[in-house]
C-alpha cells in the first residue's frame, strides 16, 4: 500500500512539474504582492477541528476585503457545519486524497482565483491544488511540505496559538480586521431543534462529556470519566450526563452509561454532524479531551472544560481571549510526543484527577 501511493504522489507530482513548466511566470513571491484578487480560494480541507479553528481567519479574511469572493475548500463531511456561514461565498467539496481530484481542480478554476490561502491543509494536495487552478499567490501556514518552494513566503513556526498561525497569514496580505473568535453557520434549523429538544426532554442541567479522540494518547481514561460520573450524581441527582462521540464509540461510553442508567445518555453516533451543534449548545457545561468537538463547543459558545496533557492548551485549546468562559486543565505530560506516534498512550492522561474536573465543574455550575 505504501508503495503504491507513493507511485501515485511521485505521478501527481510529474505532473505539476509539467504544468510549472508551461507555466513559469505564474508563481509570484508575496514581495510582488499589490492588490487582492477578485475571488481567493481558501483550503482548509481536514478534519473538524483543524477546520472550525480556521472560521476566524476566514472572517477575518471576507471583514478585511468585503468585496471579494470566497471559495471555500472544505472537506465533504463538514459542508453542513459551514453551508450558511456568511463570510464564505462558494463552498467546494473536497472528497480526500486524490478523489475526483481534476474535478474539483476544474470547480475551482471557474471562480479564477489568483490567490490561495492555506489555512489547514493536507500536502500534497493542497499545494498541488492551489497551483492547478491558476492561482499566482500562495500561502500556508507553516509547513515543511516539500513543495513549499511553490509557496509565495516561508511561514517559520513559533510558539503561539495556530489561530495566530492562521492569522499571520492574513497579516501578510494586510488584512486589517483580525478575530479570533471562532464561529460556524448559525444554528436556525427548526426541525433540528425539535428533536434535540425530543431528546433531552426537559432535563435542566446537562453535563457533556467527549470521551473520544483522534489519538489515543489525547484521551482520558475511561475510569476517570467513570469517577466524575460518580461524583456528579452524588452532588446533584437531578443533573444529566450526555456523552458525545462517533458511532464506534457507542460500546466505549456503554461502560459509562451502564451504572448510571437514569443519569447518563450515551449519544454516541445518534446524531449527524450537522446536529451535534443543537445537541452541544443544550449543555450547561462540555467536559472534553483535545479533539474537534472541543472547538465546536467553543465556537457556539458552550462553556467548557478542556483536559489537556500529552498536548499543549497553549497552541490548540481555547484561544486565551477566551479564559474566563472556557477552562483548561493543563498537565505536564508532553514528554510522551518524543516518542512515535503510534507508540503513544494515555497514561500521562491519568494526571488530571477525577476531583480536579469536579471542583472545576462545580465552580461553572455554582448559578445552575
Amino acid at each position: 500500500m505504501n508503495y503504491l501511493k507513493k507511485m501515485r504522489d511521485y505521478c501527481y507530482h510529474l505532473h505539476l512539474k509539467s504544468y510549472l513548466k508551461s507555466h513559469p511566470t505564474q508563481l509570484k513571491k508575496i514581495e510582488t504582492f499589490n492588490n487582492i484578487s477578485k475571488s481567493i480560494l481558501v483550503i482548509s480541507n481536514t478534519a473538524l477541528g483543524d477546520t472550525i479553528l480556521s472560521s476566524s481567519a476566514i472572517k477575518s479574511l471576507k471583514s478585511s476585503f468585503k468585496d471579494t469572493k470566497i471559495i471555500f475548500l472544505v472537506h465533504k463531511k463538514l459542508i453542513p457545519l459551514f453551508k450558511d456561514f456568511s463570510y464564505i461565498d462558494n463552498i467546494i467539496p473536497f472528497y480526500g486524497g486524490y478523489k475526483r481530484y481534476f474535478k474539483t481542480i476544474k470547480e475551482i478554476k471557474k471562480y479564477k482565483p489568483k490567490m490561495a490561502i492555506i489555512l489547514h491543509g493536507n500536502g500534497p494536495q493542497d499545494i498541488q491544488i492551489a497551483v492547478l487552478s491558476g492561482c499566482s499567490f500562495i500561502l500556508k501556514h507553516p509547513t515543511k511540505s516539500n513543495l513549499k518552494s511553490n509557496l509565495s513566503f516561508d511561514f517559520t513556526q513559533k510558539k503561539q496559538h495556530t489561530i495566530e498561525d492562521r492569522l499571520d497569514i492574513l497579516r501578510k496580505i494586510n488584512a486589517k480586521e483580525l478575530y479570533t473568535k471562532l464561529e460556524i453557520s448559525k444554528l436556525n434549523n427548526k426541525k433540528t431543534k425539535d428533536k434535540i429538544n425530543n431528546y433531552i426532554k426537559g432535563k435542566k442541567i446537562i453535563i457533556g462529556f467527549q470521551i473520544g479522540a483522534a489519538d489515543t494518547y489525547k484521551m482520558w481514561p475511561l475510569e476517570n470519566f467513570i469517577e466524575l460520573s460518580q461524583k456528579l450524581i452524588k452532588w446533584k441527582k437531578d443533573l444529566t450526563i450526555i456523552i458525545t462521540g462517533i458511532q464506534k464509540e457507542y460500546n466505549l461510553a456503554e461502560k459509562i452509561t451502564k451504572p448510571f442508567q437514569k443519569n447518563i445518555l450515551n449519544s454516541c453516533g445518534l446524531f449527524s454532524i450537522e446536529e451535534l451543534p443543537y445537541l452541544i449548545e443544550k449543555m450547561n457545561v462540555l467536559v472534553t479531551n483535545d479533539t474537534g468537538t472541543m472547538h465546536l463547543a467553543i465556537a457556539i459558545d458552550t462553556p467548557t472544560i478542556s483536559l489537556f496533557s500529552t498536548t499543549n492548551s497553549s497552541m490548540s485549546g481555547p484561544h486565551p481571549s477566551l479564559i474566563n468562559k472556557h477552562t483548561v486543565i493543563q498537565k505536564d505530560g508532553l514528554e510522551v510526543q518524543s516518542q512515535p506516534k503510534k507508540k503513544r498512550n494515555n497514561e500521562l492522561m491519568k494526571l488530571i484527577s477525577a476531583q480536579e474536573v469536579f471542583l472545576e465543574l462545580k465552580k461553572k455550575l455554582t448559578h445552575v
